[in-house]
């Protein structure tokens, strides 16, 4: 059904581990400036928090929906059940895109795509055939329209929390003959041209980058795919080749292990080699 102007709700699946806090908090900062448009949730678990990680996320200016629930990844499925739980009965929305922290997506450009298919958002995102057969819509970016989302609280004994929750609500849905349409996205392992940002009109960008480059730098990919999406001059071209050059030194075996005992230390206040602990600071 087309809706005229849509209220759209972006929910953004978020764990409390470093890495997944640190993207967050890039998406926040770059979000709360472009745009008022759309409400934003970062969703995280209650349960099994560790006092640095319910430090860092009582101390960030930035909210978090938090669930009844843990972080785990094989506990995905139920955190997204609960959240789309809390939000259906206190939030009004039409649609719900639901991604994650290591997607940028241009605020600008998604609204446009938004206002040009209300008539096709019902169940869609990129489309692909998960390891246990089904024809899903990716986990990384998906619309499901309020109706869809009451089938699914609706129909709930039928959620396998024990799947990854694009394949669960896949299976709930095709039940009830709703399959996914297909959204293109744009799936970064390298920094592209900041022509080829500025021109495109792909709102979904998946940042992924691991195995080939550290993680930590997803946040400072996301910083530059909102700057390159803005402006084609010649401050974008700069930083276009400064991020070649963090992303070509952080690919040093060395520097790579470096990285990750930094943030590990920095978030977790621990330095451990292997699994065995060299020192924790004392809080």
């Amino acid at each position: 059904m087309k809706i005229k102007n849509p209220k759209v709700l972006i929910l953004v699946l978020c764990s409390r581990n470093y890495l997944s806090s640190i993207s967050s908090k890039k998406q926040k900062k770059i979000w709360n400036k472009t745009s008022k448009t759309f409400q934003i949730y970062h969703f995280v678990g209650r349960e099994y928090q560790t006092q640095r990680e319910i430090d860092y996320i009582s101390q960030n200016q930035y909210k978090y929906l938090e669930i009844e629930t843990n972080d785990n990844y094989d506990n995905i499925a139920q955190k997204t059940l609960l959240a789309f739980d809390k939000i259906f009965s206190s939030h009004e929305f039409d649609y719900v895109f639901r991604t994650n922290t290591s997607s940028f997506i241009d605020l600008r450009k998604f609204e446009t795509y938004i206002l040009k298919n209300t008539d096709s958002l019902d169940y869609a995102g990129s489309v692909l055939k998960a390891e246990e057969g089904d024809l899903i819509a990716s986990g990384a970016g998906f619309f499901l329209s309020r109706k869809n989302i009451q089938t699914i609280l609706d129909n709930r004994q039928y959620f396998d929390t024990s799947l990854p929750d694009d394949v669960a609500i896949a299976r709930l849905l095709k039940k009830f003959n709703i399959n996914p349409t297909n959204l293109i996205r744009k799936d970064l392992k390298s920094i592209p041209n900041p022509k080829e940002v500025y021109g495109s009109e792909h709102f979904h960008y998946r940042c992924r980058l691991d195995p080939q480059y550290h993680r930590i730098l997803e946040p400072l990919l996301m910083n530059y795919l909102n700057k390159a999406s803005k402006q084609n001059d010649y401050k974008s071209f700069i930083y276009f080749y400064y991020l070649k050059t963090i992303f070509y030194i952080s690919n040093r075996k060395i520097i790579f292990q470096f990285i990750q005992k930094y943030y590990s230390y920095k978030f977790y206040g621990e330095i451990k080699i292997k699994n065995f602990l060299l020192y924790k600071k004392n809080n």
